[in-house]
C-alpha cells in the first residue's frame, strides 16, 4: 500500500508532530509505502520515509500556504497513491487528522471579522477548511477534540460519518515511573530549586497562543513571598525576545527561565510543581494529559480540548472563560497554597483507569480500512 501524507512543517517537539511520526512509523512497520510532502523539517528523517520537500513561493504564511498547494497537488494525483492522508488542511485529502481548530469560527469571533472575509489570507484559509469540512466533501475527518467536532458540524453541517472521534494517543513512556522521586530530586538538585520552592511549567510551541504573557502576570500577581519561592520555566520553540520587557518591568529577571525545544520533557514533568496552560485557544493540548498521568496539577484554560480530562480526573482547575487575569492570579495563589498531592494521586490513578494512549493504533486501523 502507498500513501502520501501532507503536513506542512516538522520538529521534532511539537504536538502535532509527535502524533504524525507515531501514526506514520507504526504505518510503516506494516508495511506501507509512505511519501511525505512538507516545506521544512527540522531534525532526522526517519528510515523508510520519502520526504519531499517543496520549496513554496511567497512571503506570508498564507502565501506561502496557497504555493505548496499548488506545488502538491498535481504530485498527488500522479502518484497513484491508496490513500492522501493530511495533518494539515487542504483539498483532495481521503483522510484528515483535526488537530487545528476551526478557522471559520476564530474568524467570526474576532471583531474585525468582516473587513477579514475581503483578504486573501481568509480566502485561501477557508478555502482550504471548506475543501475538508463541507457536505461535498469526502474526506474524513479524525477528530480529538468534542468542541472542535461541533464547531465543524455548525459551520459545515459535515455528516457525523466523516467525524470519527478519537481517544487520546500519549505514549505510556510519559506514565510517572517507579523512581520519579529520584528524579525529581535529582533535577531540583540540578538547578538549585530549594524544598520549600515551586517551579510553574509551561510546555508547547506558539508562545502567544499559549497564553506566556498570561502566565508571567500571574506570577507577578502572587503574594510577594510566595512569588520570591515561585519560577517560571518555560518549554518550546520560540522567541523569548517579545517578553523580555514584560519581565524586567514585572523584575522577574531572575525566576523565568526560557529553556528552548527539548527532549527531556518528562523529567520536567515530573520535577515542577504545578503545569500552566492558559492557552488562548487549543484544539487538545497532548502535554495537558502527559502532566496528569506524571502527577503534576494542571491549571489550564477551558479552551483547550483536553480540558475535560483535568475535570474528570479531578487533577487541577480550569480556568473559566473569558479569561479574567486578576481571577487567573487568584486561582494560580490557591494552587500553589494549596495541599496539591490530592490532584497528583487523582491523576495517577486516572493514568491506569482511562483509555488515554490507543488513538495511533486506532488510526492504523482506519487507514486499514479504507485501503482495502
Amino acid at each position: 500500500m502507498k500513501l502520501a501524507v501532507c503536513l506542512y512543517k516538522f520538529f521534532p517537539f511539537g504536538g502535532l508532530e509527535r502524533d504524525f511520526l507515531r501514526i506514520m512509523t507504526m504505518c510503516r512497520e506494516r508495511g506501507y509505502e509512505i511519501d511525505v510532502y512538507i516545506m521544512q523539517w527540522q531534525g532526522d528523517i526517519p528510515e523508510g520515509f520519502n520526504v519531499h520537500m517543496i520549496k513554496p513561493r511567497g512571503w506570508s504564511n498564507h502565501r506561502k500556504v496557497a504555493s505548496y498547494i499548488k506545488q502538491v497537488s498535481p504530485m498527488l494525483k500522479q502518484g497513484n497513491y491508496d490513500l492522501v492522508i493530511g495533518f494539515n488542511k487542504i483539498p483532495g485529502l481521503d483522510l484528515y487528522y483535526a488537530a487545528d481548530a476551526c478557522y471559520i469560527d476564530k474568524v467570526k469571533n474576532q471583531k474585525s471579522s468582516f473587513l477579514q472575509k475581503f483578504s486573501k489570507r481568509f480566502q485561501i484559509f477557508y478555502k482550504n477548511e471548506q475543501a475538508v469540512f463541507s457536505k461535498q466533501s469526502k474526506t474524513v475527518s479524525l477528530m480529538i477534540s468534542e468542541t472542535q467536532r461541533d464547531l465543524f458540524k455548525k459551520h459545515y453541517d459535515t455528516p457525523d460519518e466523516r467525524l470519527i472521534m478519537l481517544p487520546p494517543g500519549i505514549d505510556k513512556s510519559r506514565k510517572r515511573p517507579e523512581n520519579w522521586q529520584a528524579i525529581r530530586q535529582d533535577f531540583r538538585q540540578e538547578f538549585n530549586i530549594k524544598d520549600d520552592e515551586s517551579i510553574l511549567l509551561m510546555v508547547g510551541t506558539g508562545f502567544k497562543r499559549k497564553g506566556v504573557d498570561r502566565a508571567i502576570q500571574g506570577l507577578a500577581s502572587l503574594p510577594e513571598l510566595l512569588r520570591s519561592k515561585t519560577k517560571l520555566f518555560i518549554l518550546g520553540e520560540g522567541s523569548p525576545e517579545p517578553y523580555q520587557k514584560l519581565i524586567n518591568q514585572l523584575k522577574l529577571q531572575n525566576q523565568i527561565i526560557f529553556f528552548g525545544g527539548r527532549n527531556d520533557v518528562p523529567r520536567f514533568l515530573l520535577s515542577a510543581d504545578l503545569l500552566l496552560h492558559p492557552a488562548r485557544k487549543e484544539a487538545a493540548g497532548m502535554v495537558i494529559i502527559e502532566a496528569i498521568i506524571a502527577g503534576l496539577p494542571v491549571l489550564v484554560t477551558d479552551v483547550c480540548g483536553y480540558a475535560k480530562h483535568v475535570t474528570a480526573a479531578k487533577a487541577g482547575q480550569i480556568v473559566p472563560s473569558p479569561f479574567d487575569q486578576h481571577h487567573f492570579g487568584l486561582q494560580l495563589t490557591e494552587m500553589l497554597q494549596a495541599d496539591r498531592k490530592i490532584w497528583s494521586d487523582n491523576g495517577i490513578h486516572y493514568s491506569d483507569s482511562e483509555d488515554l494512549y490507543s488513538m495511533p493504533e486506532k488510526i492504523v486501523e482506519i487507514i486499514k480500512k479504507m485501503t482495502k
